[in-house]
């Protein structure tokens, strides 16, 4: 199967159809065939007789025919193609043989028409141009393969040519017009009555069924003979309009000036646009590449010269800037090594005013965990003791005066008032972190958080004989106590997990929930602190904190705090945390 000649592209007549084409010609189609449908149920409706109709149609079909052979022409004599030479000579042989109908066509011209015509003249010679077309259409069909586009263009005038093919359209259509006229009485009638209003024979559905079948096998020869073009696209369009055509005028309608005569005229003048339109366009689109080229080189031409001018001044400036560029460089880049050795200082002096700010903030930390130390110490050994010993002489003096019912209650607030003053010793300072150390702090935390909240409560201790030095202990327990808090008030979980692990170099604090969680992007609300307090202990021992948790997931809070690798001498921070021989003692 030969291909499209790539002599040029840019004709109709070679170039592939596209997507785009392919479109806009389907639905070409589709809209004249709903219209088809949609008067086919019309087609006999009498309408008014319009005389001047006939002789514009036909005058818009002739001068369309005309216009699409010129074009059509006008590219054979480009390519030399065989094919579109027979296409031009039959659009000609249409453009004269509806010359011929026009002429005879009864009651335009004349009551009978021109040219000798008889009753039944019109009829033939719109049989004669509408069998014709399809016969040529066939033709170029089988021609537009027959190598012609794909070989070299051939020398010689092409006049010759073109002039046989305009001398034949004329002789045919000659021949066709005598035969519907001088050979009236060779053709069998198609219409019967009067002329205004004739009826068809059953002559003129055998030849109109005829002449509908050759419009139907060029469609189907132009659908099988590939490869198509852009041209064999819009012939197919152009032959499916006139098989509607044919359909309106000559089988549908029921006399002249019906729908069906109307409509069908109206497809045959579609038919003769379709083409013509897609050639103009084409010519237009060409013609504005020719000057869109033209202008392009015109403006490259002064493009390159004024370039050629700019780029010759720059040379006469380019050591002159690059001089100049290079002291610039020379006095940016010694005023950024000031800038970056300011920066540098900037920065140590910076990072000196974070460890003094840590160091003040730990020394805070620590003196109030030490004022929490006392008052917890002060509050377990004399206010409890006092109570105690207070309730132990109010039972001695209820016992010996017999008033034991009348200072029940009086027990009953003494005993409160032991368990509230022990409860607030607890939170302000475990005296069990100082006696006993870490795990046995966080063992009673974890057992203290399951009898206030009801949370069953995992610790988890590796080494079990983990003990921390302060003020890492302080700080880790803190931390453990914090976020049991927030585990109690917010959480809504039945379970909790503490896991503490000491590495090497640093001590590991995971604490997870398995409560309602929530999102971290959102902002904290007011007069909420417990993250933030958690961050700021993780701080003052240089720990970090990182906390997952998702709505409805739980919340893992995991705290990493190094361990000083030696501690030679203690820290100030270490002094304050560590516990006072007169705070030991319960003074």
């Amino acid at each position: 199967m030969s291909e499209v000649t790539t002599d040029s592209r840019v004709f109709l007549s070679t170039l592939p159809p596209g997507r785009r084409e392919r479109r806009l010609a389907v639905a070409v189609v589709l809209i004249t065939a709903v219209a088809f449908v949609a008067a086919v149920p019309f087609a006999k409706l009498q309408l008014p007789r319009i005389w001047a109709f006939i002789p514009v149609y036909e005058s818009a079909v002739v001068v369309c025919d005309l216009l699409t052979a010129a074009l059509l022409l006008g590219q054979y004599r480009i390519l030399r193609s065989r094919a579109l030479l027979v296409l031009a000579t039959g659009y000609l042989l249409t453009a004269f043989t509806a010359t011929a109908h026009l002429l005879t066509f009864p009651g335009v011209f004349s009551d009978t028409g021109w040219l000798g015509a008889r009753s039944q003249s019109t009829a033939w010679l719109y049989v004669f141009w509408h069998g014709s077309f399809p016969v040529v259409v066939i033709a170029y069909a089988w021609l537009k393969r027959d190598g012609a586009t794909t070989r070299r263009r051939r020398e010689g005038a092409c006049a010759p040519a073109i002039l046989a093919g305009i001398a034949f359209a004329a002789l045919v259509a000659i021949a066709f017009a005598i035969l519907a006229t001088r050979g009236y009485d060779l053709l069998p009638p198609q219409l019967s009555g009067p002329t205004l209003a004739p009826r068809y024979t059953v002559a003129h559905g055998i030849v109109l069924t005829l002449t509908w079948l050759l419009s139907l096998l060029a469609l189907a020869t132009l659908l099988l003979r590939r490869p198509h073009s852009v041209l064999d696209l819009w012939l197919m369009v152009v032959m499916c309009a006139w098989l509607f055509d044919i359909t309106f005028a000559g089988v549908l309608n029921h006399s002249r000036f019906d729908l069906g005569f109307y409509a069908g005229r109206i497809y045959s003048l579609c038919a003769a646009s379709f083409v013509l339109v897609i050639l103009t366009l084409e010519n237009i689109d060409l013609y504005a590449r020719v000057v869109q080229a033209l202008e392009s080189e015109r403006i490259e031409r002064q493009r390159v010269q004024l370039q050629t001018v700019q780029l010759n001044e720059a040379n006469a400036l380019l050591e002159h800037r690059v001089a100049s560029r290079t002291a610039a460089l020379t006095a940016a880049n010694r005023d950024l090594v000031n800038e970056v050795i300011e920066r540098k200082r900037a920065e140590a002096a910076l990072e000196h005013s974070r460890e003094e700010l840590r160091e003040l903030a730990s020394i805070g930390t620590s003196a109030r965990e030490q004022e929490n130390r006392r008052i917890a110490r002060e509050l377990h050994d004399e206010l409890c003791q006092t109570l105690a010993a207070s309730r132990l002489e109010l039972e001695l003096v209820s016992e010996r005066k017999a008033l034991t019912a009348e200072l029940a209650p009086v027990h009953t607030l003494l005993d409160e008032a032991i368990v509230a003053t022990r409860r607030i010793a607890a939170d302000l300072r475990p005296l069990v972190l100082d006696d006993l150390g870490l795990v046995a702090a966080a063992d009673w935390l974890a057992q203290n958080f399951r009898q206030r909240h009801g949370i069953e409560c995992e610790l988890t201790v590796e080494p079990p004989s983990l003990d921390l030095e302060e003020p890492q202990a302080t700080a880790v327990f803190r931390i453990m106590q914090e976020s049991l808090t927030n585990i109690g008030r917010h959480a809504h979980a039945s379970r909790a997990t503490l896991s503490l692990t000491r590495n090497d170099d640093h001590v590991l604090l995971i604490v997870k929930d398995n409560g309602v969680g929530f999102d971290i992007s959102m902002p904290r609300k007011l007069n909420s602190f417990g993250l933030s307090g958690l961050r700021e202990r993780a701080y003052l021992v240089a720990g970090d904190v990182s906390i997952e948790s998702l709505p409805g997931h739980g919340t893992s809070i995991k705290v990493r705090i190094p361990l000083p690798v030696a501690q030679a001498t203690p820290t100030r921070a270490a002094e304050l945390l560590r516990p006072e021989p007169s705070a030991a003692r319960g003074n």
